[in-house]
This record gives structure tokens, sequence and C-alpha cells, in this order.
């Protein structure tokens, strides 16, 4: 692999806990409940406040009246001065007290911000309503659209309101694709309030009804919208009680766009008529439901929601729940569908669609429907998603020991889509290119890829929409579940994939990679509004969080895991709950063993990074220390960066797991919870490995004389007899190089351990990480000769043994080794390779010479990359054509693989035109050229040229402005482009790349290092194993 990162391919999604089981949060302990006798709060105190405020004042008054009707007729010139004197005060406070802010009622504006009486309390009590801890509030003026001050200045909304139902009527025109729709929210209150705060995005509101359920009306008597905080403020002429249910109606409209979130206009090209086709969907995580339509738009404001649906009498509509009916609305041939409410859920995971879709069904073995709605060209495509989704969805069921709560399951393939898939309950969207397979057209990789994205998403029927998160700073832990349970499950169906073994490579290496930088960000993270909530979508909440995961099962065991998990659904379904919840249920599961999972996991998930023990043996004792690892030289401008502190002093409870020579197949556990240990150890041992199988999420440094006694383990034992496991010889490569890269192991140890791949490995998951830092290097040695000859005569005897022929009755895992290394063996200049390649290329392109499926990309990139315009061409002419998502995107990458300049500005200006390259598509074409060394000062001239429209394209809170900026910067090495990166993001706006920003600095600082004081190190050695005369 040539390259430091993997597509984000799995989707924008779900989550899991932040509460007690009716989504309170009161673990705040600053937070002073309204009905408690803390201070001056007592019970009912708002209203006795409010009685006690009006009576003052009313005293007030009578009390200066009274003098004033007994002074003296001789004192009415005292009189005289004295009002005057009064009025001169009265108009000093008007000037200055910020009156402006009070409530239309007379209940003021607390001083903090929050509105109502009795808002300063109000906004310090416990979460009542599952919203959680309130959030520091704006420091500047917050202004409605009307120029007004905005009255609520939290950008939470207030806690005392509670949906509980929606009521949905959307009539979209299929042809203006504009928009007219209305809900009613039904509700109620904890407290007494006249106003209400609700979310709203771009919508125009056309009217807004209050009343109660004895259909008496609360009139609105005023309304400002705040597009900051994108909520709107609705006050009443007369005050919402507890313990009665209210209905909130409004009527809105919208323009729909094409783009890729909230409710919006997608199209595709049927390639067999050429007619353009149009559908409507949604895409509404994590804050973009109230760009639909006006809503409660946090996680923990769980509701049902019904809908009727308008549209043309040639499309269907689909809904998270069952249709109950389909009748004519009106003359002009439209059509209701109305479906029946849901289960309570989130807003975030409400969907809908408008399509001509066609539509595949099966049963589960439990009766359970799923459908698989797709174009209908891609019809035949959908079989294997579908069939997979049928086992996948039963096997879950019998693992949480807890039913799938729906009657039906929708799958449902969308052209225009953002991300990889959504979890949407009862109605999942997918990217076409992860969800269609083609048994004929696609590779290995697409099939491996399908499932592994649709058992994501069934996972998170339960992990975050039966069991939710309080607030998105839990995101990781349903991220992270998912991305575990999703290999569980495709285990589950295709057990020689091996996806257990596969995981270390697919997502613990990469989230360490990521994990080790200074600039990461704990995994639990404090987020606040929409853009910082975009930003945790990111390696950290989905691939570290899985890792924590298997970690846990490691120590736990696969049994208790099941037991805590199952413990944890049934306890809160339909419901939130915190972080601490699911440990206290990993605990009571595992009792036995006395493990606190709080205490252990607390330090994992509440300080960024990880750790590295470094291990000397000493005598009869191996002597362990811990400390916190960094990829980067620390930056000194930032040593005092107070995001930089940790609540445990980085130090981490660490399973730390052992073998030894005598034995090798049975593990021991040491729990490390100090800066140092040490534990006894058999000096006659004549090795040891720690961290077995990587199941922890930690690296391992030895002393040089047990990095050599690894080394020798690996070169004397033949491919097939090894005594390690094919994920420990991984770890060791992993551990080795990062160590290497920035100086803390010698150049000479890593490099010679590398040498052991030559003739003793042929197992996929040690090539994949061999072959991912010598990508790394490539970039960082800007293609030295020496390097390529190296890895060319790493990989040559393999590709003597396996060749070109892609067999089908080969195990996945060898068919993904043969393309692995192929791609390295043209990537590197093999010369035989890019031969073969090219045949391939010229017989396709020439003859139609159909090319085996896991052959196809290193085939087109080669036939790109040597060829010039006539091979591009072929392949643009094949990627506007073909109705094979997998193909599509094969042929999309392929382009950008050619060394032709006026190739590359065709291809990168095409990303720009939504009819040649779909938007979704636009970053994997800027990744594709800034991952060739022609392309990558085009490509980022061409970011910086057309920033300003990737905003308006992506929005600020988009994760493609994160790849973006990752994919432009990585990879550069002076001090002149550090200067420039820096000059160009502190002067645009980066939204939800500011993170990717800070982390890209610090990587092309790691980078410049490398150059300075390592690269003439390796090119030495280099130079003595390749028999080249170079030495620095």
């Amino acid at each position: 692999m040539t390259i430091p990162m993997t597509e984000l391919e799995i989707d924008d999604v779900a989550f899991l806990t932040g509460a007690d089981g009716n989504g309170h949060d009161g673990s705040d302990g600053k937070h002073q409940s309204s009905t408690s006798c803390a201070g001056l709060i007592c019970p009912n105190s708002s209203a006795k406040s409010r009685h006690h405020h009006r009576h003052h004042r009313h005293s007030d008054g009578q009390s200066g009246a009274h003098s004033v009707l007994n002074w003296r007729k001789s004192n009415v010139l005292t009189m005289g001065l004295c009002s005057l004197l009064v009025i001169t005060i009265i108009a000093l406070i008007i000037a200055f007290f910020p009156f402006h802010n009070q409530c239309f009622t007379g209940h003021t504006l607390s001083h903090t911000g929050s509105y109502g009486p009795d808002a300063d309390h109000r906004q310090h009590k416990p979460d009542s309503s599952g919203t959680g801890s309130r959030h520091q509030l704006s420091q500047s003026p917050l202004l409605s659209t009307t120029g007004e001050l905005f009255p609520w200045t939290d950008i939470r909304l207030p806690a005392f309101v509670v949906p509980f139902s929606y009521e949905l009527s959307m009539k979209p025109n299929m042809t203006t694709f504009y928009n007219t729709g209305s809900v009613s929210i039904w509700l109620t209150v904890t407290e007494r309030t006249d106003f209400v705060v609700i979310h709203t995005k771009k919508l125009n509101i056309t009217d807004i009804t209050m009343t109660s359920a004895d259909d008496m009306d609360v009139p609105v008597i005023r309304r400002l919208e705040c597009t900051q905080h994108e909520q709107l403020f609705i006050g009443f002429d007369g005050l919402l009680v507890p313990n009665r249910n209210y209905s909130l109606r409004l009527t809105f409209e919208r323009q729909l766009e094409e783009q890729l979130e909230g409710f919006y206009v997608s199209s595709y090209v049927d390639t067999r008529t050429g007619v353009r086709k149009y559908l409507l969907t949604t895409h509404f995580e994590p804050t973009s439901a109230r760009s639909a339509f006006p809503c409660f738009d946090e996680p923990a404001l769980k509701a049902s929601f019904s809908m009727k649906l308008v549209h043309e009498r040639d499309f269907e509509a689909f809904f998270n729940s069952e249709r109950v009916d389909r009748v004519p609305y009106n003359k002009e041939g439209l059509i209701m569908s109305v479906f029946e409410p849901t289960v309570p859920m989130s807003t975030y995971l409400v969907a809908f669609i408008v399509c001509d879709f066609n539509i595949h069904a099966k049963q589960t073995r439990e009766g359970i429907n799923i459908r698989a709605i797709v174009p209908d060209e891609q019809d035949s495509q959908s079989n294997y998603a579908l069939n997979s989704a049928a086992s996948i969805l039963s096997y879950y069921q019998e693992f949480f020991n807890i039913t799938y709560p729906l009657s039906k399951l929708d799958l449902v393939a969308v052209p225009d889509f953002g991300g990889g898939a959504m979890e949407n309950w009862g109605l999942i969207t997918f990217r076409t290119s992860v969800f269609l397979y083609n048994d004929n057209e696609s590779n290995s990789e697409t099939q491996e890829q399908v499932a592994i994205v649709v058992a994501h998403e069934l996972a998170h029927m339960w992990f975050g929409n039966l069991v939710t998160m309080n607030w998105w700073d839990d995101l990781w832990l349903n991220e992270g579940f998912a991305s575990y349970i999703e290999n569980l499950g495709v285990n589950y169906i295709h057990p020689e994939w091996k996806m257990m073994e596969q995981f270390v490579v697919t997502t613990t290496q990469y989230a360490m990679a990521m994990d080790s930088l200074q600039t990461s960000h704990p995994i639990r993270a404090d987020v606040k509004n929409p853009t910082e909530i975009e930003a945790i979508f990111d390696m950290i909440s989905y691939k570290k969080g899985a890792s924590l995961i298997r970690m846990l099962d490691n120590f736990l065991g696969i049994d208790n895991l099941r037991i805590g998990l199952s413990a944890f659904l049934h306890k809160y379904q339909y419901k939130t709950a915190k972080t601490s919840d699911l440990w206290h249920s990993f605990s009571d599961a595992s009792r036995i063993h006395g493990i606190n999972v709080s205490a252990i996991m607390d330090t994992w998930v509440n300080q960024k990074g990880f750790p590295v023990i470094t291990v000397r043996r000493i005598g009869n004792q191996l002597m362990l220390n811990q400390r916190r690892f960094l990829s980067s030289i620390p930056d000194s401008d930032n040593i005092d960066d107070p995001s930089d502190i940790s609540p445990f002093g980085y130090k981490w409870i660490i399973p730390v797991t052992i073998i030894t020579d005598r034995s090798p197949r049975e593990s021991r556990l040491v729990w490390f919870n100090t800066s140092e240990m040490s534990i006894p150890f058999d000096a006659q041992h004549q090795w040891f490995k720690v961290n077995v199988n990587q199941s922890g999420f930690y690296r391992v440094n030895y002393e040089s004389d047990q990095w050599l006694a690894l080394t020798d383990l690996l070169n004397n034992h033949n491919y097939n007899r090894h005594v390690l496991s094919a994920i420990d010889r991984s770890n060791l490569l992993d551990d080795a190089f990062s160590f290497m890269r920035i100086g803390i192991l010698d150049v000479n140890l890593t490099m010679s351990l590398s040498l052991y791949l030559r003739n003793g490995e042929r197992d996929y998951i040690p090539w994949e990480t061999a072959l991912y830092h010598f990508g790394i290097m490539d970039m960082l040695m800007e293609q030295n000769p020496s390097l390529h000859r190296y890895i060319c005569g790493l990989i040559e005897p393999l590709i003597t043994i396996w060749g070109w022929k892609d067999q089908t009755t080969d195990p996945m895992l060898l068919r993904k080794l043969r393309a692995l290394l192929l791609r390295a063996a043209v990537t590197y200049g093999d010369k035989q390779s890019i031969q073969v390649a090219n045949r391939y290329f010229q017989s396709w392109m020439i003859n139609g010479t159909k090319i085996p499926a896991n052959l196809r990309e290193v085939v087109y990139t080669t036939g790109v990359q040597y060829g010039d315009q006539r091979e591009w061409m072929h392949c643009w002419h094949r990627y506007m054509n073909t109705s094979i998502p997998s193909e599509k995107k094969l042929l999309l990458l392929s382009m950008g693989a050619t060394r032709n300049s006026w190739l590359l500005a065709r291809y990168l200006n095409s990303s720009l035109d939504k009819n040649r390259v779909r938007p979704q598509d636009t970053v994997h074409v800027i990744q594709t050229v800034a991952r060739n060394p022609m392309g990558r000062d085009m490509v980022w001239r061409f970011v910086r040229e057309n920033w300003h429209q990737f905003i308006r394209m992506f929005g600020e809170g988009s994760f493609s402005l994160d790849m973006i900026i990752t994919e432009t910067t990585w990879h550069f090495l002076t001090r002149f482009e550090l200067k420039q990166v820096q000059q160009f993001f502190e002067s645009v706006t980066v939204g939800s790349g500011a993170q990717a920003y800070r982390q890209g600095i610090e990587k092309i600082r790691t980078n410049i290092y490398w150059k300075d004081h390592l690269e003439h190190l390796v090119i030495n050695w280099l130079a003595k194993h390749t028999g080249d005369d170079v030495v620095l």
C-alpha cells in the first residue's frame, strides 16, 4: 500500500450513551434542581418567585403613592423636585439596564442569558429532558434575523420542553422541487413557561399555532429566528403548564436543492435511454433534520413520527415505518402515502424518499420483511447486499438476545450520497458503490466492503437506534461499537475472510497512526455546535473506538461481552444512556473476575493518545515503563496548550499480554496501572513478545537484543511454520517502522526486520502493514530508486509464484494479497509487471478482452499511467457510460494516475462539474491526484483556487473538508511548504477541517525532521542491501 490513509467509506451514522433511563443527565454536580432546597432554590420556586416579584413591585408602588398622599401641600415643590429626580433615575436605568431583553410578559431574562421566569436556575438544573449539560453561552450579542437580541442564548434547547410525537405532512413538487409541509408536534413541559425554542434551518415558516389538548388556543405573539444557532423562539400570550399536552403546529416551505444533506434532490442517468431521472431523499445526521422540518433536533429528545407524503402517481414513497394507505390526493393525479407512527426515536434517524426504483424483497427467518430499493437497470446488483442483510439481521438478534423491534427494513441505493451509508431506523440509505455488487464485474474488495457496510448499519439498529446517546460527545461509543460488531456480522456469513484477523490492518493500525499525533483529541469529545459535531465523525470515533472495544473483548471474553451488551440494551431500550451505564453492565457481567471496567476504560476514553511500553529484561525481572507515544516532534509553540492536559496525566490502566518461546500459544495477562512496574520473568527465555495479537491499543519497544531475537525468530521459520501469528508479525512491523520514523528505533534494526518478507511471508496481513509503511517512506524519500528496488526485491518471489492468474476458487485473502502485491510491483517500477499490465490494458481497449475483476485496478491504473490521451479518454468514456458503481469507481480513480499534466488539469476541473463527477466523488478525485507525485503541486493550487467553492459545495461542517486538507498537505517536506500551508488556511474558513489543518501542520513538521535527521541513514542501509554505490 502506497498511501497513509484509507477512504472513509463507512457511514455518517449513529450513537450510544449519555443519560439515565429517561434520557436525563445528572452527572454534572454543579447543576441544581429547581425542586431542591439548595441555596435559594425551593420547591415550586418558579411560581413562588414569580408571585413574589410581582407582589414586591406592587407593594413598592403602593408605598410610594401612600407617601405622596400624606405629604403636606407646602411640600409640593419638594415633591416636584423628588419626582424630577425619580424620573432622571428611571431614565438612567432604562438607558443602561438591558430591558430590551426583557420578557414581554414581565418575566425577566436572567443575566446568564436564558429566557423566562427563574431562568438562572433553569439554566443550571439537572437535564430533566435528557438534553445533556448546558454549554457556554455566546460571548457576543446573539441577534435574530430582525436585528433584535435573541432571547435564548444557549445553543442547546431549553431542558423543560419535551416533545413526544410528530405528525408530518410533506408535498414536494417533482418538477419544480419546491416543498411545502406542516408538522404538528405534541409536547409537554416540566415547568411553567410562556415560550419554547425549536430548531429550524433555511425554512420559510409561514404559520405557527399552539393549542392545548382540549383545543384551547395559546396565542403566539412573538417569533424570532437566530440563524447562528439555527433556532426559532416562539413566545405566547399565556403560560404552558406541566402535566398538560400541547400541539405546536408549523407550516413551512423550502426550495429543495441538489446537495448531500437535509431533504434534497438526487438524480441519475439511465444509461439505456440517456434520460436523467430524479428522486428526493434525506440525510439528517447529525443536525440536518431541522432543515427539512422544524423540530427539537437533539438526539436525546426521542419521539414518535407519523408521515403523510404527497407525490406523483408514478413514484413510490418510503418512510421509516410501514405504509398503511395510498389514496388519491386530488384530481391532478397526485397520491398521498400514509405511514404509521414510528417507535420513539431521535430526529436524526428520520428518513423519507420519493423515487421510481425497483423493489426486491426477502424475509428473515423471524419473518421481518427486508427490501432492496434500487434503480431499475441496477436491479440485479442488490442481491448480495439483500441476502447478507437477512442473514446478519438474524445473527444480531441472537447475539444481542433482543429482537429487532420493527416489522420491516428497507435498504435504498442513493445515487448522490455524502457518506457511505446512514442507519435511519427501518430505512437505511447507502451510497451505490458500497451497496451494489455485480458477481461478474465487481472485485473481491467490493464484495467485502458491501458486507462490511451492511453489517455496520445493521449493528446501529441496536446501538444508536434502540439505545441512543444523550449528546454527540459520546458519538465514539456508538460508532466504535458498530465498527467492531460489523466484523462479527461479516464473520458470521464469511468465516473464511478472517475479519477479526484483518481488524488490526483495517482498523487498529490506522487509528494508532492518527491518535499518535499531539493534535489528536480524546475519544469522548466535548462538542457544542454543528461544525464541532461534524468534526468528530473521524478515525478516532470510528476506528479507535472499535479498537478499544476489541481490547475490552480480549480481557473480558466474548461471553461476558455479549451478556453485558444484552443487559445494557434491555435496560435502556427506547431511551438514552451514559457511557458509565455501559461500563456498569460489563462490570456486572464480569463480576466474578472482579474487573472494574469503568476505572480501566475511563483512562482510554477521556484522554487522547495511547501509551508506548518500554520493556527491559533485568535478571529474573521484566521492567515495564509507560509513557504517551507521539509520532511527531512536539511543537514548542503548543507546549502549554490547555487541550494537551490529561485528567490522568497520560497514564493508562493497560492489559499487558505476553507470550514466550516456552508458551507461544498461551498468553499471560498482567495489569499495568503505574508509571513503572516489574514482573517476575524466567531469565532462560530466549524470546518474548508483548501485546499478543495487537489486542491492546498500545505500542511496545524492546531493547536491541530482544528486537534481534524477534527478527531471528521471523527469519528462521518458513512461511508456513511461523511461531508468531500473522497478527503478531504485522504488529512487530507496525511498531518498528513507527518507532524508526521518529528516531526511537535504530534504522538498521527496523529495516533488517523487514528482510524476512522476501521468503518468509505469504499472509495478507503482514504484507498490508509493510507496504503501508513503505508507502509513507516512498513519499518521504520522493520516489527514491534504491527504496523501489528494495521493495521490488521483496515482492518478486511471490509474484513469480502467484503471477497474474485471478482464480475465483482462491481464498479471499489470497486474492487480496495478489492484487496488493501487483499494485506495489507497478508502483515501484517492476518492469515485467508493468509490461503485463499494459498488455492487459491494450487488449481490453482494442479488442474488448475482459479483464479479471481482481486485476482491473492495477491494469487500469498502469494503462493510464504509462499511456497518454488515448488510454485516458478510453477510461473516461467507459466511466461515463457504465452502470456498475464498483466499475465506475475504479475507472474514476485510475484516471488520476496519468503523468500528463494537461489531463490531470482536465480531471480536476471535471470534479467541479456535477454532470461529470458527482459531488460525493470530488474528494476522491482530489485524493487520487494528491497521491500522484506528478499531481501534488497541481492539486494544491487547485484546492487553494477553489476553496470557497468547496465550502459552498460541502458546507463548513462536512467531513469532506477534512479529507481535502489531509490529502493535499500530509506529503509536504519543506519549511517553505509548511509556511505556505499555514498562511493559506489561516486566511480562510476551514469549518470542521480545523482539526485536519492542525494535524497537517504537525505531520509536515515531522516530515521535515525525517529529511533532516533520518533519511540519510535509510539511504545508507539501502545502499548496502541493494548494491547501490551511493552512501551518505
